[in-house]
């Protein structure tokens, strides 16, 4: 019987607390502790009492695609790191494991840094996620945008014509998703370096979706080995993306080797979930995590 590990789930989450619950008793264990970053344009959740082994950090408010999210994961980074745990796992409120703990567990024992990171950039407009301004003050995505939302991203586009961002702090970018379940020692040296290189955040502070790029671009650059792939199934069929996971996923989940979206096939966590997913989350508990 292999000794499990102890684990630090990093969680950000801002609704559908019915399923933030149903995760945290799915991942619950007595060598396990979750730190949770609650957005605080959101209210809290009020159904996670039973829970002893939880702890909430300070909140802000979260914007899509922002700066604000990178810092609500590097906060959640900074918190658990204090209890010296083996594995720290970044995973969303929206998130379920679809294979039982135990398989998890044996990945982890035979080490490595679960991450997915590729050199370059994956698509040529995504290069402007960088180079370009962006500002961390609103909702993106959100549907028939105020007159003052307009003005900004017009803005935006005015500053980036102007005045593109040239220098980078790093020799090479790499991209990866956001989700990873890394060591104590990747997490500690990731953290370090931001400390002792501001430039960094300063650089990414107005850019795109930087948890896509600063967390690979500092473990691309630094040497770190024995990458062994993401643990996260998204589905990117519709746009835009991700996919809810439905019963039409039934199929996927059911074949033994699982590939996420780099391709990897250690598959652990599918996203994303809803409350009302009821029917495809019993199929996993029932059939899956057995």
């Amino acid at each position: 019987m292999q000794n499990k590990i102890k684990i630090a789930y990093l969680i950000t989450a801002y609704h559908e607390y019915e399923h933030l619950k149903r995760l945290i008793a799915a991942l619950n264990d007595k060598n396990v502790y979750f730190f949770i970053h609650i957005d605080k344009n959101s209210l809290m959740p009020t159904n996670l009492n039973e829970f002893e082994n939880i702890k909430f950090i300070k909140r802000h408010k979260v914007w899509w695609g922002g700066w604000s999210h990178q810092k609500a994961i590097l906060n959640l980074m900074t918190e658990a790191l204090e209890g010296s745990y083996d594995y720290y796992a970044l995973v969303s409120g929206s998130d379920y494991p679809i294979k039982n703990n135990n398989f998890l567990y044996s990945l982890l024992n035979d080490g490595g840094e679960f991450v997915s990171i590729k050199e370059g950039f994956p698509a040529e407009f995504k290069k402007g996620w960088i180079t370009n301004f962006y500002f961390d003050l609103f909702y993106r995505r959100k549907p028939n945008k105020p007159i003052w939302i307009k003005v900004l991203l017009r803005l935006e586009k005015k500053i980036s014509l102007y005045f593109p961002k040239k220098n980078f702090p790093f020799e090479r970018v790499f991209f990866g998703p956001t989700w990873w379940v890394l060591t104590h020692s990747t997490v500690n040296y990731i953290l370090d370096f931001l400390e002792n290189n501001p430039k960094y955040e300063r650089f990414f502070r107005n850019s795109f979706c930087s948890e896509e790029i600063l967390i690979p671009t500092i473990i691309g650059n630094s040497g770190i080995k024995n990458l062994k792939g993401n643990l996260t199934y998204v589905d990117w069929r519709v746009a835009p993306g991700p996919a809810f996971i439905s019963e039409e996923h039934r199929e996927i989940f059911e074949n033994s080797v699982v590939n996420n979206e780099y391709g990897d096939n250690c598959t652990f966590f599918a996203r994303k979930f809803k409350n009302e997913n009821s029917e495809i989350l019993k199929y996993i508990d029932n059939y899956l995590r057995v």
